[in-house]
């Protein structure tokens, strides 16, 4: 006989409870859970050393080669994977992909003390984000940039967010991320010897003239109000980004990636 548990099909499973409630942000808050949706999320984590503690799996779902990767390499390292029906997988289903793999793990940012900077550290400093989506997307840029480290300062939203988490494509769980406040933020930036940069519309030096090559942090701040006056102190380094049409602002990850991939450019 088969010693697999049975298959979860009732919405009303307490563990389908649970995992349904932290899509709100006070239940992530109180438990220090969230979940992963999807085979390429779930993938990032296991590559982050996030190890589920639960994986919901509807096998017929399961139609990609990702996703049969992510069912292995969960059961190679003992994660228990529960099986649900179809219907409910697709009940329980966060946005609108349907790949049958909803996993329950517990993450949360680093404190600062945990991160590990390298001598040429570049680091970006996410100040008063309001989306989960530019969250996200501001994440997977990091990646791709190679930044050593974010730190998430005065956040409205949470990294916790399930769209944040999609936004990030899972890069979340590969990046040293750590909270702070905009204060607690500069201090640690100061004592570790970088320079740091300021995105800021008003000032009158082009991104491009910034010294890049030297350990230093790009800060950016929130999509509507911009840095608080806490970046505005005279040892850091504004910098402006040309506007040529009628627009005044960027959204907020495309001014990080000019400014990240300009320090990639001046490091190679």
């Amino acid at each position: 006989m088969s010693s697999d548990p049975p298959i979860i099909s009732s919405a009303q499973n307490p563990r389908i409870k649970e995992l349904v409630k932290l899509l709100e942000r006070r239940t992530r808050k109180q438990t220090g859970l969230t979940r992963i949706d999807g085979a390429r999320e779930l993938l990032r984590a296991l590559d982050g050393g996030v190890a589920p503690r639960v994986v919901y799996v509807c096998e017929e779902l399961v139609q990609d080669e990702e996703g049969h990767l992510a069912l292995r390499r969960c059961r190679q390292a003992g994660i228990e994977i529960q099986a649900v029906s179809a219907k409910l997988s697709e009940k329980i289903a966060f946005g609108e992909r349907r790949e049958g793999l909803c996993a329950l793990i517990a993450w949360q940012p680093l404190a600062l003390d945990e991160l590990r900077l390298s001598k040429q550290s570049l680091v970006l400093v996410v100040q008063g984000i309001e989306k989960p989506g530019n969250l996200g997307a501001l994440l997977r840029t990091a990646d791709a940039a190679g930044v050593d480290a974010v730190l998430l300062c005065d956040g409205v939203t949470d990294a916790t967010n399930p769209n944040t988490i999609r936004a990030s494509m899972g890069t979340l769980f590969t990046l040293p991320i750590a909270q702070a406040s905009s204060p607690q933020a500069e201090r640690f930036l100061k004592e570790h010897g970088l320079t740091v940069f300021t995105a800021r519309p008003q000032s009158s030096t082009m991104y491009w003239k910034g010294n890049f090559k030297a350990p230093c942090a790009i800060v950016v701040g929130a999509e509507h109000e911009g840095l608080q006056d806490t970046w505005a102190t005279p040892e850091l380094i504004p910098l402006k980004i040309p506007m040529l049409g009628k627009a005044d602002s960027l959204n907020v990850n495309v001014s990080a990636a000019i400014l990240l991939f300009e320090a990639v450019r001046q490091r190679a």
